[in-house]
């Protein structure tokens, strides 16, 4: 600075009482980065559950704030670079330590509280300090809305590498519990390090879109909302919820009956359905004593899923209560050959597919199929004797009944027939 301006600038009496404060603040930089911890302490709940070697840096931390922001108001400019640096890498630290973002900006709000209280103890009531105290106010509000724009920017960039390395570890768990590639002692110490407890049983659900092929885009959307709404479920501090192709499935303490948690599951899949923009479908498998047989209970949610999409009428479906289903998906090959051997005759005749189809889930009253589908009874009757005539199974007898049925839901399960429920729309 030329010699004439730093004259002037001496001459000043509100700049020289503006450099007082400053002065008398730096005296006491230790005090106030002390006194900033422990309010952090009594008003932060977060902060007390921080460990002594944390708190020692954050305590460095506020000393080096005080400092920077002493320097900043001396050169008359905000935060330097190599000050915000080392503000952005401390809200880091606190994305990692699990300090929720609210309370990293309410630090530095006490902080600047702290430091404005002081000063304003220093300015006391002379008057050309009261003058110099409006800049100093100022300038905390600037420097506190820069220095805390910069760690909320760097916490939330790291909370979402965290969140992301999260969701692949969660993901990169479940494929090795389910393939088999993971050793009963690694699933254990992986779980526990997810946050599940290896000591309690645990249940798998599986939800997705009702209908397969469902707009990606939508899909994509709808787990990041299902994720959310999955905090809501009981115990979901204990649970798991990982996204795996077009499914979120979710692992839970299976400590109370199947029949409550499958309410708890179907009230969320309902309210879910309305939040994502989409029918949802769900399965839920049968609890396991250990984490180490998830991989059973996801196969069973697995079954449970198929039926619920193949027509269920609830959006939830329990293993155990769909058998049927069971069946038909444990013996692919024979379901496959079921359907194709019935249904092949019915190929070029949808019209008679879906008469059967209705007939199936609305008979056995001819007028109450006939309504659905807008037809006359007798135009029904002709079609039912037209399937009768050309698959050889007569659907008004138990075991005409039987063979058409099955061959029907194994239609829906394991595909590579007309889909019936196409064909009856």
């Amino acid at each position: 600075m030329p010699r004439t301006t730093q004259r002037k600038t001496d001459q000043d009496p509100r700049a020289h009482a503006l450099r007082e404060i400053l002065d008398d603040l730096e005296r006491i930089t230790d005090d106030l980065a002390e006194r900033m911890l422990k309010q952090y302490l009594e008003s932060i709940p977060s902060y007390r559950a921080l460990p002594d070697v944390t708190l020692d840096q954050i305590r460095d931390v506020n000393r080096a704030n005080v400092r920077g922001f002493i320097r900043s108001m001396r050169a008359g400019r905000g935060p330097s670079s190599e000050e915000l640096t080392m503000i952005r890498e401390s809200a880091s630290r606190r994305a990692r330590e699990g300090v929720p973002l609210s309370a990293l900006l309410a630090a530095y709000r006490t902080g600047a509280q702290i430091a404005w209280a002081e000063a304003r103890v220093i300015i006391g009531d002379d008057h050309q300090r009261l003058a110099a105290g409006l800049d100093f106010a100022t300038a905390v509000m600037n420097w506190i809305d820069e220095a805390s724009g910069a760690a909320a920017q760097a916490y939330l960039s790291e909370y979402e590498r965290l969140a992301s390395d999260r969701e692949t570890s969660r993901r990169d768990f479940l494929d090795g519990v389910l393939g088999g590639e993971l050793m009963a002692e690694e699933i254990l110490a992986r779980g526990e390090a997810l946050g599940l407890e290896v000591a309690v049983p645990y249940g798998v659900a599986i939800v997705a879109f009702a209908q397969h092929g469902a707009d990606e885009t939508l899909w994509r959307n709808g787990q990041h909302r299902l994720r959310a709404m999955a905090a809501e479920l009981p115990n979901a501090d204990r649970s798991l919820v990982v996204t795996r192709g077009d499914e979120v499935v979710l692992i839970f303490p299976a400590e109370g009956e199947v029949d409550g948690m499958a309410a708890h599951l179907t009230s969320f899949i309902e309210r879910a359905g309305g939040v994502v923009g989409a029918e949802l479908s769900a399965g839920l498998g049968r609890p396991r004593e250990s984490i180490t047989e998830l991989s059973g209970s996801y196969r069973e949610a697995a079954i449970a899923l198929a039926a619920a999409r193949a027509g269920s009428s609830v959006p939830l479906a329990v293993y155990g209560e769909v058998l049927i289903e069971e069946l038909i998906l444990r013996e692919r090959a024979v379901a496959r050959r079921l359907a194709r051997t019935i249904l092949e005759p019915l190929d070029q005749h949808p019209d008679l597919l879906a008469t059967l189809v209705a007939y199936m889930t609305h008979g056995p009253s001819l007028p109450a199929v006939a309504k659905r589908l807008y037809l006359h009874p007798n135009t029904v009757a002709y079609r039912l004797a037209r399937v009768k005539e050309l698959t050889g199974r007569d659907p008004k007898s138990p075991a005409g009944v039987a063979e058409l049925f099955l061959a029907l839901r194994a239609s829906q399960l394991v595909g590579g027939r007309p889909d019936p429920g196409q064909a009856e729309r």
